[in-house]
């Protein structure tokens, strides 16, 4: 619930898979590798291509990452740069920390 709050969507596994699409091409171009295809996303994360391809299709439209030469794709430096002190930055972090807090007393349980 955590991380859907601040999202339009209804469905959190569209966004999650977005987010994890969107974490992989990042932490490829911090480590300073190729862009990405869709073959590559697929294979890495376990998701169906057609997945894939509808979340770059979604962060693609919403700026955060671009197309890379014929196949692949990586990320949208202007995105980034234009956000840093938006207002939902703080959001998602607080979110992601009541998702880990949640996620602790749950493991301390079991």
């Amino acid at each position: 619930m955590a991380m859907r709050s601040g999202y339009a969507r209804k469905h959190i596994g569209a966004v999650f898979e977005e987010i994890l699409v969107a974490m992989m091409i990042r932490v490829s171009d911090d480590q300073g590798a190729p862009p990405r295809t869709i073959a590559d996303i697929s294979k890495y994360l376990g998701l169906p291509r057609s997945n894939v391809r509808r979340c770059l299709d979604a962060l693609i439209s919403e700026g955060v990452i671009r197309k890379a030469g014929d196949t692949g794709f990586t990320g949208q430096q202007d995105y980034l740069a234009t956000r840093v002190d938006a207002e939902y930055f703080a959001k998602i972090r607080q979110a992601i920390i009541t998702a880990a807090d949640e996620l602790r007393q749950i493991d301390a349980v079991a």
